[in-house]
């Protein structure tokens, strides 16, 4: 590489996990335009989609565009992608940069949802309700609809009655949820069942899972360095729609910029991921990470599932901590955390049909992340209290 070639280079290869070098949804574009953010501002965009270039992209709301990287883990160099696949390595080793990370192939192996399966049936780490009510299924398994049909019909009778054998299939390697196709024992029958699992073969295959009633949905923002050490970078209350559709993340943030979900499974969240993070590590993972996990009204009363799955790349968590960290310097002093206080913020990937608040909103600034024209539109809504936003939320 020569001389004059920026330090930092990187693919926005948003939903890799799904193939393909094409053309971005508008949803992933938005994607792409802000994990640009993360880097400093002279950083090199190899292309990889019809995603905007980064050079154009910094919002007015973030200040001037910095030299430095949003995170000291991204600083110095090196070259990075969403998702470490071939494609992204053999994007970047084309323009001249060798890929910052772990080998495709690890990064497949432990970001397989099969893997965090594994390691929680073997370590104890689901809920004692949902123990045994897992299975991986491999995609031979998904191309034969008799025998897998009569597999569901007997696995989903010995279900205890709590769970009505009401079930969800979820592709092993998708985005945000899609993909999955849902049911219960007394539809196996369903044409929509069947058809969809030529498309869940085609995922890595599946993992059956009960379908359960969510109260709160959390995320665990983590990286891993080469050596092993780990960085919590964030724990966040992520926010979905009904049929899991990414929305946004919620949570606080102190004097020191150290980001929390504020929630009572804080602590089972955070022994869960490390644990998850380190097994990774076993397997020659290093780079960013996260970990889903909620809770759920059981048997007995709310529990927690705290280990949901390992995204063993950038996540939409790290963005919205990588995002706020921009956004730091630059707010005003009713919204700065002195020492010993929290404020709040939410993320939004893009705004609700009634618009962002008004930015005269008490209590509430808003920060947007995109010009008007464009969509989806990203803002940062930052408040005293966390109260507030979720009243404006709907909570």
């Amino acid at each position: 590489m020569s001389g004059v070639e920026p330090a930092t280079a990187f693919v926005a290869n948003i939903g890799a996990e799904e193939g393909g070098r094409g053309a971005l949804p508008a949803p992933a574009r938005g994607v792409a335009r802000l994990f640009s953010l993360l880097f400093p501002a002279s950083a090199r965009e190899i292309p990889f989609s019809d995603a905007p270039s980064a050079a154009t992209n910094w919002p007015l709301a973030l200040g001037a565009p910095s030299p430095r990287a949003a995170f000291a883990w991204l600083d110095g160099g090196g070259a990075h992608a969403w998702l470490v696949t071939a494609d992204a390595r053999d994007a970047l080793r084309e323009a001249g940069y060798a890929l910052a990370g772990p080998t495709p192939e690890t990064v497949r192996l432990v970001h397989d949802k099969a893997f965090t399966r594994a390691q929680a049936a073997e370590h104890d780490l689901e809920p004692e309700c949902l123990r045994g009510l897992f299975a991986i299924l491999e995609p031979a398994e998904l191309r034969s609809p008799t025998a897998l049909l009569d597999f569901l019909r007997t696995r989903l009778q010995a279900w205890p009655a709590w769970t009505a054998g009401r079930f969800t299939l979820k592709p092993r390697l998708s985005t945000s949820g899609r993909g999955r196709v849902s049911g219960d024992r007394e539809l196996l029958a369903d044409n929509a069942l069947e058809s969809a699992l030529p498309r869940l073969a085609a995922q890595g295959g599946a993992i059956l899972e009960p379908w359960l009633d969510r109260v709160q949905d959390l995320s665990l923002q983590l990286y891993v360095a080469p050596g092993g050490e780990i960085t919590l970078v964030s724990s966040l209350e992520l926010r979905v729609g009904a049929s899991g559709v990414y929305r946004g993340h919620l949570g606080h943030f102190d004097a020191r910029g150290r980001i929390t979900s504020g929630s009572r499974f804080e602590t089972q969240l955070l022994e869960t991921g490390l644990f998850l993070a380190r097994a990774a590590h076993e397997q020659g993972f290093h780079g960013p990470c996260g970990v889903d996990a909620f809770s759920f009204r059981g048997p007995d009363g709310l529990a927690f599932h705290a280990c949901v799955e390992l995204n063993a790349r950038f996540t939409m968590g790290t963005l919205a901590a990588g995002l706020l960290r921009r956004a730091l310097p630059g707010l005003p002093e009713p919204l700065r955390a002195r020492p010993g206080e929290l404020r709040a913020f939410y993320f939004g990937l893009d705004a609700p049909e009634r618009g962002w608040p008004d930015p005269d909103a008490a209590g509430l600034q808003v920060l947007p992340l995109s010009k008007p024209e464009e969509s989806p539109r990203p803002a940062l809504l930052i408040a005293e209290d966390i109260a507030l936003l979720r009243d404006w939320l709907g909570d």
